[in-house]
């Protein structure tokens, strides 16, 4: 059995998907699931179940859900109550998964390795993390460092295919990036080096001066040393910037 979190809530048991109905159940859920093998306390999963009327909930009506949600699963052990709440004693979650792979991903010294397992990590996200169980602060704490995992995973993907050399193919992704994250000076790095590597020396200063713009006019700082020796290497067609995997290990964040 896994539960899977990134996207929308639900199960995978013998191979097949298994929806669960009811907000309530989703939460409870993905409460059991983000603790990992640990327990969740009889208070988190009611708060992230109830939301505002949490008060009003007894241990006996988060009971039932319990029960209701075992039989989804189709096995009574799936969560057992273990003091002071439950938790989920068989199988894994996706979040686990995507964790190994990611961490497996940036550990790897061949980059072919290296972007193999993040694309695999990047696959388990079906949609945004958690996108059925919002509004409860807990759970959207979760769902954004979930988030934060996608885009490491991503960021640390495209080091991978620098190092490999696919500079061209990577441009509109970058580009992409590079707007969602206005003041993200890695990305800015990583989209100057893959247009200088194409050939496109001035869109590459371009960048730099932009982003210059950006950070001044919102935060009030010059961008960092990494990037301002970039631009100079950029300026002055440095030969190192022709090795991608010397290049690819100044870039890294």
């Amino acid at each position: 059995m896994r539960v899977r979190l990134l996207g929308p809530v639900d199960a995978v048991v013998g191979g097949a998907p298994v929806a669960i109905p009811g907000l309530r159940r989703k939460a409870g859920l993905a409460v059991l699931g983000l603790h990992d093998g640990g327990i969740a306390a009889t208070g988190r999963l009611i708060e992230a179940a109830w939301g505002d009327q949490a008060a009003k909930v007894s241990p006996n009506t988060l009971q039932s859900h319990v029960s209701a949600l075992r039989r989804l699963l189709g096995n009574r052990n799936a969560i057992i109550a273990r003091p002071p709440g439950y938790l989920l004693a068989t199988g894994t979650t996706d979040v686990a998964e995507a964790r190994r792979l990611v961490e497996r991903g940036e550990r790897a010294d061949d980059p072919v390795e290296s972007a193999a397992t993040l694309r695999a990590a990047l696959a388990l996200w079906r949609d945004r993390s958690l996108v059925d169980v919002g509004g409860v602060a807990w759970l959207d704490e979760q769902a954004a460092g979930l988030e934060r995992l996608r885009t490491r995973a991503q960021l640390a993907l495209v080091r991978a295919r620098l190092a490999l050399g696919e500079h061209a193919q990577l441009e509109p992704d970058l580009e992409r990036l590079a707007d969602a994250r206005p003041f993200d000076e890695q990305v800015h790095a990583q989209l100057m080096f893959a247009l200088y590597r194409t050939g496109r020396q001035a869109d590459a200063l371009s960048v730099y001066r932009r982003l210059r713009t950006t950070l001044a006019d919102h935060l009030g700082i010059d961008p960092n040393q990494r990037l301002r020796d970039l631009e100079i290497a950029i300026l002055r067609q440095d030969p190192v910037l022709e090795e991608s995997a010397l290049a690819v290990r100044l870039l890294a964040g």
